[in-house]
């Protein structure tokens, strides 16, 4: 059996934001077919629970503050992440039998390339990418309404960024992505290296049907998590664009997910529209309580999952097109997707009256979508990538070629 070690900042539990459920999905499909998963990270906010296939593995500690990580030359999620516990941690499992693969999930754990001689039996080195996060960065860097003082952090975290993930790249044997997009950007930089989009999947629930009527509210959900800068920022842009406009048509902001308890403070009573509920355990009454879900999300690349949330739970979606990167053409077909902000609150306005229309809408997205996202084909399609590339190492190294690419040094 195909033995996998999986290293990841943090256990990937409560299931409360996309990166969590991305790698948590992820992995169990891998173990899905067939490979035996050891799942190593710092200690999640709730106990790990379990998932066939899948031993999990706790790194005691936890990160270092930001203080310690701004003097690395690393970016701050990445030397934030590498401790001596989780050191001792990865010489602790690499000394256990020979591992067929080795994966390094999202940029902040590319330290561990740099410890690739400490595994024996030549594994296959896998960047699981959740986004492009150079071009996440950059983005970020360049939003002038933030501070001097925030963007020359930013500045210096993005080019600390670029060169970090391109490094991990060329350094890996396979890099997966979320979009193809975001392959064709890894690509660019890491030429040789395979890339394997893995569009996310969904388990989740599926309701069977719906019927948006004039008693729906006219309201529009926002539904994810709020934790990252990028997510916080994404959010400060829409409201400040979309309150004045859709306040004055009588149109309601439900914000629904979890956030810290100052950023949502400084939220509250700033805008007319906007209502805000933390974290909720189930997201299908809020999804079933407005006539349309809003995706305006410019900072940032990547897949967002909550689209899948939408189409599956029949509630229609309106969006940036920027943001319906990696979806099937069929599936975007049935979005209202405009290039930019005010051009977006149009569309709303001009169809959140028209219930014939909306559940139009939301039926042909559903169906559209409906054999679009097995997991199961996903960690399939990663069980072949790991055992061609398996293959692709070992001969390197019985011909003479050492299966290891120059680490250069970070730190």
């Amino acid at each position: 059996m195909t033995r996998c070690l999986w290293l990841a900042r943090a256990l990937p539990f409560p299931w409360t934001a996309g990166n969590r459920i991305y790698t948590a999905k992820l992995a169990g499909a891998l173990a899905g077919a067939g490979v035996e998963v050891t799942f190593a990270g710092y200690a999640a906010e709730v106990p790990p629970q379990p998932m066939p296939g899948i031993t999990w593995h706790i790194v005691p500690g936890g990160p270092r503050g930001h203080l310690a990580g701004l003097a690395s030359p690393m970016p701050l999620m990445a030397a934030r992440h590498e401790t001596p516990a989780y050191h001792a941690a990865l010489q602790e499992l690499a000394a256990q039998d020979p591992w067929d693969a080795v994966i390094v999930d999202q940029y902040g754990m590319g330290w561990v390339l740099r410890q690739k001689r400490i595994f024996g039996g030549n594994p296959v080195f896998v960047f699981i990418t959740h986004d492009h996060e150079e071009s996440v960065t950059g983005m970020q860097w360049r939003d002038n309404t933030a501070s001097i003082g925030k963007r020359l952090y930013l500045g210096q975290n993005y080019a600390k960024t670029r060169w970090f993930e391109r490094w991990i790249a060329r350094n890996s044997d396979l890099v997966t992505t979320i979009t193809q997009h975001d392959a064709g950007l890894f690509a660019a930089n890491a030429p040789g290296v395979p890339m394997l989009p893995l569009v996310p999947g969904y388990d989740g629930v599926r309701a069977p049907e719906r019927s948006i009527g004039p008693g729906t509210p006219r309201a529009v959900v926002l539904f994810g998590s709020y934790r990252s800068s990028a997510k916080q920022a994404n959010l400060r842009l829409f409201l400040e664009q979309a309150d004045p406009v859709l306040s004055r048509a009588g149109v309601e902001i439900r914000v629904v997910g979890d956030m810290p308890a100052d950023f949502r403070r400084s939220l509250e009573g700033r805008y007319k529209a906007a209502r805000f509920t933390g974290f909720v355990d189930d997201p299908a009454p809020h999804l079933a309580a407005a006539r349309m879900a809003v995706v305006a999300e410019p900072i940032g690349g990547g897949f967002k999952m909550k689209l899948l949330e939408y189409v599956f739970n029949r509630v229609p979606v309106a969006g940036l097109a920027v943001c319906a990167s990696g979806l099937p053409d069929s599936v975007q077909a049935e979005m209202l997707l405009e290039p930019d902000m005010p051009g977006l609150l149009r569309a709303v306005l001009t169809r959140i009256d028209d219930p014939a229309a909306l559940n139009l809408q939301q039926q042909r997205a559903f169906v559209a979508a409906e054999h679009a996202f097995d997991w199961r084909e996903r960690g399939r399609l990663l069980c072949e990538a790991i055992q061609a590339q398996r293959g692709a190492v070992l001969h390197r190294a019985v011909g003479g070629a050492s299966s290891y690419a120059a680490l250069g040094t970070v730190a």
